[in-house]
């Protein structure tokens, strides 16, 4: 039977143009290369860590660790494909060159994660370190980029500016040791450019994309959520006003957390990872924090304009926070600046019926001896005074919270724990019994 042979359909010219090419997959070459461990037998050569190192260096692939991504990296010359599957094609390629040599690829992959571990970077830190300063302070310049409100503080926004940054800095340059101590927070009108000062900070554009993530929403109790947050440097919070009205503990000890447990897709187990994330977030409502105390770790900064047009040297000015670091300089507020900050912050917090009442009630301008003249209250007694007849025990502990910000802590009175509440309107020279105020049936003294 003669074979019938079909001749290909014709195509036009533009069909050949737009057809794709396709590729021809070149085995790669089996060379001759001396493996450190002995074969076990002849065309056999052992799966170890050295010979899988062999293996690699006689080939010219690069193996490496992106302590940034949490990844490994491997380069293959002249191995092309896309992104999206990379890091699968470039096991395969090398596993298939194990095979060509007899090798087992048992534990190929495995071997690959300890020769990468050996040879970490850090992108951003490269960066950093890739040109020294020229000793030109430009840590003014980049504070200048955003113009506060007419009553903010300038010499405040410049210091949360720098220890932020330098923040920044020491969460890529430290080995170890490392946990942030605050949000940048830039509040401000929406479309003034807050998002776009945080991508300005570094202008190497593919370093950027990687290294900074923007509004991100951070869920703490969310494995995928707490991934995609720590395989970047500069992370900018998203939907920050719903995320403080959930649960805000959590979020400030992720936050402030030195180490992640979390497993990487495919893992085997959960991996423990040094904290190298740095976190920065954007408000446009004005009373966006809901503790009344405790909000010193939202670095918060009101902005009227801000300039993130500006063509600064990023890398200068991150390689001059990294001189300051080497020299002992610290990334966390001290004591004087973290009251400056908690006296602005207070501009900021919701609105609170309980505190509002309390405050339109109670003489917070009261000197020493008017208040060792007023009357003790437990907190819910206080409240009661005020006129909650039936205080609930979030009240409550809000309220004690008040009274502890305005008056310190309590003193033990008649068995309870008790502040001297001086309240506006009234004498306290004519104090009733102290148990009167913690009476559940109590009417309201005004």
């Amino acid at each position: 039977m003669n074979e019938v042979k079909k001749s290909a359909p014709q195509l036009n010219a533009a069909q050949r143009k737009s057809s794709p090419e396709p590729k021809e997959i070149i085995p790669e070459p089996r060379k001759v290369l001396t493996f450190p461990d002995e074969q076990l037998r002849e065309g056999s050569v052992p799966c170890t860590i050295a010979n899988v190192g062999a293996l690699l260096d006689g080939h010219g692939i690069d193996v490496k660790y992106d302590m940034m991504k949490k990844e490994v990296v491997v380069r293959i010359p002249g191995h092309k494909g896309t992104t999206d599957n990379v890091a699968e094609t470039s096991l395969a390629h090398v596993m298939s060159l194990a095979t060509s040599y007899g090798m087992s690829t048992a534990n190929v992959a495995l071997y690959m994660d300890t020769i990468a571990d050996a040879n970490a970077y850090h992108p951003f830190a490269d960066w950093i370190k890739g040109k020294a300063w020229d000793g030109i302070d430009r840590l003014g310049e980049i504070c200048a980029t955003i113009e506060v409100a007419d009553d903010y503080p300038e010499p405040l926004r410049d210091e949360l500016i720098r220890r932020w940054l330098l923040s920044v800095v020491a969460a890529v340059l430290l080995p170890n040791g490392f946990h942030g101590r605050g949000v940048l927070t830039l509040q401000g009108a929406q479309g003034i450019g807050k998002t776009s000062w945080l991508r300005r900070l570094i202008n190497d554009p593919h370093l950027r994309d990687a290294a900074i993530k923007v509004d991100h929403h951070l869920d703490p109790s969310n494995k995928d959520s707490v991934l995609g947050a720590i395989r970047h440097a500069i992370v900018e919070l998203g939907e920050v006003d719903s995320s403080f009205k959930k649960d805000i503990a959590r979020l400030k000890g992720f936050i402030t957390a030195d180490k992640d447990k979390v497993r990487r897709p495919y893992a085997r187990r959960e991996a423990e990872y040094a904290r190298r994330t740095v976190f920065m977030a954007s408000v446009n409502e004005a009373n966006f924090l809901v503790d009344s105390t405790g909000n010193t770790r939202w670095w918060t900064i009101r902005a009227k304009r801000i300039n993130y047009m500006h063509d600064i040297d990023m890398q200068q000015v991150f390689a001059q926070l990294a001189v300051a670091l080497e020299g002992g300089a610290e990334w966390w507020l001290d004591s004087v600046l973290e009251h400056a900050l908690e006296q602005e912050n207070q501009q900021h917090r919701m609105a609170s019926v309980v505190e509002d009442l309390m405050m339109s009630a109670i003489d917070a301008e009261a000197d020493e001896e008017a208040r060792q003249k007023a009357r003790a209250f437990t907190a819910s007694g206080a409240l009661i005074a005020i006129g909650i007849e039936r205080p609930t025990n979030a009240q409550a502990r809000e309220a004690g919270t008040i009274l502890r910000r305005l008056f310190g802590e309590p003193k033990r009175i008649n068995g309870r724990e008790k502040w001297r509440v001086p309240f506006l309107g009234e004498e306290g020279v004519h104090p009733l019994p102290d148990d009167v105020a913690d009476r559940p049936n109590r009417k309201p003294i005004f």
